[in-house]
């Protein structure tokens, strides 16, 4: 693809013919050895200003233009490209650090607070081992970011040392190495934790066929790879994924919003439902203060979630802000809850400097820390924790649920004890509903718990299926949006056959007869009340619900049928129904 969209810009008499020339392609493939030159920055690095123009017209990210001008040393440019278009300044930072541009770097690090992770990373990538050394002594940039520019350079042996002397992060290792589509070191330091860093890798810089081969044999990709493909800004790819694999809508709206793709954060928000929470996420990993702040006020986002993202982000000046916000309250539970936050980004960015400081320094929960460490599949961290403190082993292992690690999951039930409805909430919360069924019917996990990991998900459809009471109020939403020509609810669902239908009405007071029981209140249903409960959409998702053993925990007994399940309720059930 690059070798179309560069030719066809140079051979284009103006932006029409572009355009024409184009014929919608992808405008932003990266060249193989280097994953921010875009076509665009190819131009932009050679002077070719006008063509660049075109390209930034037709779409083409700013961030890449900004970049190529700080290494080609056009300051009015990249100037041009902060002011006036919002060019990434961490991305200009690392432009300026691939170009040895000390000046510059210091410049954008004290005026603009850009990150010393990026600058470090581009430090790597130019092979400037003395400026990386500094950043890495006196800033604490990220051996994970560092080790990820050496892999993407090539430097095997620093890469080697990274991850030996500094437990350098073997996913931002091996994504490296897929970014610059270095196949052979990526299968040197591909393990189950790194397939979806290695997948994201590979579609940044559009190699599709490797893309494709971790599709097919990871499942667990997917997402990854639609984030991928948002934040290099192949829509067309990005919409295959939504469409055809089920692609998360919230992980390519984070994936547009670290892209700074505003149009597009805001077409997944309003006609896709990303949650704003992601989007907010995506904004702090990306260094856009601004619409961090439009987020949190707009969409009520709270100050703990956004502090997490910045110390996942190493965005240390934000999180001192808002670690000050909590030493300067009365409120002993808002600092508590803003030190837990914190220290949960850093474990999961694994900022082990940072992780012991707060656990230290601050009392950091150490349960929050076991977990992440976790989640990020850090063994070693993991280990240490749980020898230290024995009792995380429950949260440990809900941590590697949400992992989707099945072996160490298991290796922590069987071999530790630990909790099953903690693990079946960490898959819940991951999403994984195989491993959720198996842990309720196998293992006898409790619907409470799968209803909390569901909850804390926003899984509102899985929300429905184990819960009786949303399964209810859910239909009832749903058949009051259906309205007739003239905007009214309608009584009858179709205005024929209305002789077997069941009304809204009849529906209505079924529902509430119900809810009612649930509630311990003694009812006795009518032979219309079960015809209803038994009719048309109520009865299919009501027999589901009770057909694969979801009501069996409400009673002392199973049930098999609706009838059975309404008897249940019905004959003095109620008052042995489960809290």
């Amino acid at each position: 693809m690059y070798s179309h969209i560069y030719p066809s810009t140079v051979q284009a008499t103006d932006k029409e013919d572009l355009r024409k020339r184009l014929n919608g392609a992808h405008i932003d493939p990266k060249r193989s050895d280097h994953p921010l030159l875009t076509p665009a920055a190819e131009l932009a690095l050679k002077g070719q200003f006008k063509q660049v123009e075109w390209l930034r017209e037709l779409g083409a990210s700013v961030d890449s233009i900004a970049y190529a001008y700080a290494i080609a040393g056009k300051h009015d440019k990249v100037d041009d490209y902060r002011r006036l278009y919002k060019a990434n300044i961490d991305i200009i930072a690392q432009g300026y650090a691939v170009a040895g541009n000390t000046l510059m770097v210091g410049e954008y690090q004290a005026k603009y607070k850009a990150s010393v992770h990026a600058i470090a990373q581009g430090y790597a990538f130019a092979k400037n081992d003395d400026q990386v050394e500094h950043y890495r002594k006196k800033f604490k940039a990220s051996v994970h970011a560092i080790a990820e520019g050496y892999a993407c350079a090539g430097n095997h042996e620093q890469v080697l040392y990274y991850w030996e002397h500094y437990k350098a992060n073997i996913n931002a290792i091996a994504k490296g190495y897929a970014l610059t589509g270095q196949h052979t070191k990526v299968k040197n330091y591909q393990t189950s934790a790194s397939v979806r860093a290695i997948a994201q890798g590979y579609a940044i810089t559009g190699y599709h066929t490797n893309v494709e081969q971790y599709r097919r044999k990871h499942k667990e990709c997917i997402d990854a790879i639609a984030q991928g493909y948002a934040i290099t800004g192949n829509h067309t790819k990005v919409e295959e994924y939504r469409t055809r694999y089920k692609a998360s809508v919230h992980a390519i709206a984070e994936g547009y919003a670290r892209a700074g793709n505003d149009i597009k954060v805001e077409e997944y928000r309003s006609k896709h439902g990303a949650k704003p929470l992601m989007i907010a996420k995506g904004y702090a990993l990306a260094g856009n203060h601004a619409k961090v702040q439009e987020y949190r006020t707009t969409h009520h986002i709270s100050l703990f979630a956004i502090a997490k993202y910045y110390a996942l982000a190493g965005n240390y000046n934000q999180v001192e802000y808002y670690q000050h916000l909590a030493d300067t309250r009365l409120d002993q539970n808002f600092r508590n809850q803003m030190i837990t936050a914190i220290v949960q980004g850093y474990a999961l960015a694994e900022n082990y400097e940072k992780v012991e400081e707060y656990r230290k320094d601050y009392k950091a929960n150490v349960y929050v820390i076991a977990q992440s460490y976790a989640m990020v599949e850090n063994h070693d961290q993991v280990k240490k924790y749980f020898t230290e403190y024995p009792a995380t082993v429950h949260v440990i292992a809900q941590g590697y649920a949400s992992a989707g690690n099945h072996d160490k999951v298991e290796e922590y039930r069987i071999k530790f004890k630990a909790d099953v409805n903690a693990i079946v909430e960490g898959y819940a919360l991951a999403g994984n509903h195989e491993k959720v069924e198996e842990y309720r019917t196998k293992h006898g996990a409790s619907i409470k718990a799968i209803i909390n990991g569901y909850t804390l998900a926003g899984d509102k459809e899985k929300i429905r299926e184990y819960d009786i009471n949303k399964l209810l109020s859910g239909y009832l939403k749903d058949r009051e949006k259906k309205v007739d020509s003239s905007g009214k609810t309608k009584e009858y669902f179709y205005t024929f056959f209305t002789c077997i239908q069941k009304s809204l009405t009849q529906k209505r007071n079924a529902v509430k007869a119900v809810q009612r029981a649930l509630q311990g209140e003694k009812v006795v249903f009518s032979e219309e009340n079960i015809a209803t409960l038994r009719n048309g959409n109520l009865g299919k998702e009501l027999r589901a619900f009770v057909k694969t053993g979801k009501a069996d925990e409400l009673f002392s007994q199973k049930v098999h049928t609706v009838r059975e399940f309404l008897d249940a309720l019905q004959n003095n059930f109620s008052t042995q129904l489960r809290t």
